[in-house]
């Protein structure tokens, strides 16, 4: 599959290809709903058949073009990953450009995007039929296609191919939306068949990926990271492929979905894994284990200190420190305590890859010592996903922290210390919903602080989006801070689920807590205010916290969520400004 010029045909097609391998493997794709339970199942063979018979429902009748662009938006639910593979295979086989819409938007923000970019058209599943018809009734919408995996169009001709021609490189496949976390709006980046050919290759190099793979991807296909690590998988014969929502994976364990190769997550769910294991042994949560209640507290108390000590070993092993390996001892007793119950709960994975934003270094501990190894990636929509990942063959070689090297025809540099990325995945550009497009001609500012190691290895260490500068003219890395409230409250009483830290043209620090169970009560406000202090005695006066507000939402329900995982901060910072022209509303 080696790359044409851009604007030539492709000697075969990217799409043709993923959908003529998964054939030939003979691949089971599955989805589980929000109650566990499978809903839909399809294999290779099969999905090629439909997509062919599907084409038929996107040819012979014309959508008005929007800037030269036919397009169509994507309306699936995690559990219809399936339909949404088959909506996107035989829409972008008839020319289509597809626009995936996050399934976790609101009614009103996803119209709010079908009007701004004049989308008329829409390929729906079951999940969203009901809303897109009442959009239809507006007069917003000219064209629904229903997507049924059990129902099939006819072909028009027998002989029919999939891809009756193949794509140029330069065809914009798909507008996807960004995460939105450093804006106000998500952007739409345009996104071509060589961008797409190069993730695909470059996902099918890594050592962790081979034929016969189980994976389970509980993020939705809309995103681009999980849309082509999908097709990547796809391409290198996989035995199985899992979908599901990742707000119910644990609804999914050994006994659901079977076992499984590898896991896909994003930073958040494995901070929420390692702190809800952390709660379910203190005793402190409304989940209880049978089994961790019977286990007197004292004997609680100091398995929880050792898994915390296990949890330093493995970092300090994978970056080949010499007290990591005096920590083996302990790793292995916790590991032969816990590892079971935590392997089995995820489908005993052999490793899990998290990316979408900078992960805790202990959370990735957390599963390694329960022997699950966890690799590090990053990417971004403008990047067709990820650009870099860790590998197997990175073990304990100093890997641990690092996103690992960059893929292939990807060169990189640092200015002012911001990542500089250029190559084959850099998507065309942006296109502003007046219709003005903005070429990054192959190179992308990312807006992320980076460094590399001796070994070439990507360190993200923040985004610029993210500093924080104060009235003074100093400027802080949130994310250092809130590691250190998170790791303290974990040792305490694992009451917060998320902790951002604001404070951007202000005289001080503030903080912002999303609790795992929201509480105002003057006992949680006390909890907080004296963790607050014993943290500000171990900083800089400059770096102290001054004041703070709880979230009345738990994190998943409120409007500061990005579609991918990652907290909105520019929003965060905004909505609780006034908490320092209120100081009553906190204890100071």
């Amino acid at each position: 599959m080696n790359d044409s010029r851009q604007g030539t045909p492709s000697e075969v097609s990217i799409f043709k290809t993923i959908l003529e391998r998964a054939k030939n493997s003979g691949v089971s794709l599955e989805c589980f709903d929000r109650k566990g339970d499978r809903v839909q199942s399809s294999n290779g063979e099969d999905l090629l058949e439909t997509v062919r018979r599907y084409r038929t429902a996107f040819c012979g009748w014309e959508t008005r073009s929007y800037q030269g662009h036919k397009t169509i938006g994507l309306f699936f639910k995690s559990e219809e990953t399936i339909e949404f593979l088959i909506a996107a295979f035989s829409a972008i086989a008839e020319g289509f450009t597809v626009v995936p819409f996050y399934p976790n938007w609101d009614a009103e923000t996803q119209l709010e995007y079908l009007q701004k970019y004049q989308i008329r058209s829409i390929a729906v599943g079951n999940g969203f039929l009901s809303r897109v018809k009442q959009w239809e009734g507006n007069g917003s919408i000219e064209k629904i296609v229903p997507i049924r995996l059990e129902e099939r169009p006819p072909l028009l001709r027998s002989t029919d191919p999939i891809f009756p021609e193949d794509l140029p490189e330069d065809h914009p496949c798909a507008w996807i939306f960004t995460s939105g976390t450093s804006g106000e709006v998500p952007k739409c980046t345009v996104i071509d068949q060589r961008n797409i050919r190069a993730a695909v290759e470059a996902i099918e190099a890594l050592d962790f990926i081979k034929p016969g793979l189980t994976l389970h991807s509980p993020l939705s296909t809309s995103h681009i990271f999980a849309f082509v690590v999908v097709l990547g998988i796809l391409a290198t014969q996989p035995s199985r492929l899992i979908f599901s929502d990742v707000q119910y994976l644990a609804r999914l364990d050994e006994s659901k979905i079977g076992k499984i190769d590898g896991l896909i997550l994003v930073p958040m769910v494995l901070n929420r894994m390692r702190s809800g294991f952390y709660e379910m042994l203190m005793g402190n949560g409304k989940k209880k284990d049978p089994k961790l209640e019977k286990i007197p507290m004292p004997v609680r108390t100091g398995l929880s200190r050792l898994l915390r000590f296990s949890e330093q070993g493995m970092i300090d092993m994978e970056k080949g420190r010499l007290q990591g390996f005096l920590k083996w001892p302990a790793i292995q007793m916790i590991r032969s305590i816990f590892s079971s119950k935590i392997k089995k709960r995820l489908g005993s994975p052999r490793f899990i890859v998290v990316g979408g934003a900078k992960p805790n270094q202990h959370s990735m501990a957390f599963v390694d010592v329960m022997g699950i190894r966890c690799l590090q990636g990053w990417g971004m929509t403008e990047t067709t996903g990820p650009l870099a990942v860790c590998t197997l063959n990175d073990r304990f070689k100093g890997a641990f922290g690092t996103c690992g090297g960059l893929f292939n025809e990807t060169q990189a540099r640092l200015e002012d210390g911001e990542l500089i990325v250029e190559g084959p995945q850099i998507a065309q550009g942006y296109l502003e919903p007046d219709g003005t497009f903005i070429a990054f001609n192959g190179i992308k500012r990312t807006g992320d602080y980076a460094e590399f190691d001796s070994r070439g290895r990507l360190m993200v260490t923040g985004k610029v989006s993210d500093r924080i500068t104060l009235a003074n003219g100093l400027n802080y890395n949130p994310l250092l801070i809130e590691e250190v409230i998170l790791q303290e409250d974990l040792k305490l009483q694992q009451l917060i689920e998320e902790c951002v830290v604001i404070g951007d043209g202000q005289s001080k620090l503030g903080a912002v807590f999303f609790l795992k169970e929201p509480s105002d009560t003057p006992e949680v406000k006390e909890y907080l205010q004296n963790l607050l202090d014993e943290i500000n005695q171990t900083l800089p006066i400059d770096e102290q916290i001054g004041p703070w507000d709880i979230v009345p939402q738990v994190l998943k329900e409120s409007p500061f969520l990005g579609p991918s995982g990652k907290i909105r901060r520019p929003i965060v910072e905004r909505a609780f400004s006034l908490i320092y022209r209120e100081s009553e509303s906190v204890p100071v």
